[in-house]
């Protein structure tokens, strides 16, 4: 199936919101909006598969983290400089491999938007769109920024919305696993605990 195909059989069910208004760039503005939302919530959702899909990476990852930062503080407290440094040394790579799993993760919600800029192009491939200092532009210049806001209006959403407050809810238990970790405060406590209990 072409690109072509594909985007004649999809348009009829992205098409039909930019009609309801009678004024054309209202209907433009809803129908952006509809095709970001589409966008928007098939992305998370395919995030969100990915994540389960690989949630003992996820797991594994968050707990290597986790544990090796807290048996550097504890080292730390032990006075330990080499065990100190071997510890943290691993838990910087852990947190390295988090940081770019999630980087990963959060570019598969993003397949969708190639598809969307498509269709728009094949939809209104002979409009011409004027924007103010830039004069004529194509349908990606007004989707992309579009796209933005309303990916991080959705973000702020995201806790009142009942299927992605339980994905959230989900991937919190899941990284939990790996312990809650400690600060250097709760090493300065510890350490006024024990000169207490030595004093008593």
């Amino acid at each position: 199936m072409t690109g072509t195909e594909l985007y004649s059989i999809l348009d009829p069910f992205l098409i039909w919101i930019f009609r309801i208004p009678s004024q054309a760039w209202l209907g433009f503005v809803f129908g952006i909006t509809w095709i970001c939302l589409l966008t928007t919530v098939i992305g998370e959702l395919s995030m969100a598969g990915a994540y389960f899909i690989n949630k003992r990476h996820f797991a594994g990852n968050s707990h290597d983290m986790v544990q090796n930062h807290n048996l550097s503080v504890q080292a730390l407290g032990c006075k330990n400089k080499e065990a100190w440094k071997a510890c943290n040394q691993l838990a910087n790579d852990a947190f390295g491999k988090n940081f770019f799993s999630h980087i990963a993760l959060f570019a598969s919600s993003l397949w969708p938007v190639p598809f969307a800029i498509g269709w728009l192009y094949y939809r209104f491939s002979g409009v011409n769109f004027s924007v103010p200092f830039a004069g004529e532009v194509g349908p990606s210049f007004i989707f992309i920024p579009s796209y933005i806001l309303f990916r991080y209006l959705f973000g702020k959403l995201k806790p009142w919305i009942p299927v992605f407050r339980t994905i959230k809810r989900k991937i919190k238990e899941n990284e939990d696993a790996g312990g809650t970790m400690l600060s250097y405060a709760d090493l300065m406590q510890d350490s006024k605990k024990k000169q207490a209990e030595q004093a008593g």
